[in-house]
């Protein structure tokens, strides 16, 4: 294996531990790939998926 191709694949792994780390420390987003029936105004759910998109993103960054 090539030194870039391994130095790629690396990096890969490394991504995904992030994203796995971080949906066990965020156990709430887990819940978002299922689907939930809700009632006809969905406005409260928008804004909690928003917050917690919100929570994510600052997570990210603060680990760069």
């Amino acid at each position: 294996m090539s030194r870039s191709r391994s130095f790629n694949r690396f990096h890969r792994y490394l991504a995904q531990q992030k994203r796995r780390g971080l949906l066990a420390v965020l156990p709430q987003f887990q819940d978002a790939r299922e689907h939930q029936e809700g009632p006809t105004d969905s406005s409260a759910e928008v804004l909690r998926r928003l917050s917690r998109r919100e929570m994510e993103l600052d997570l990210m960054e603060a680990e760069a």
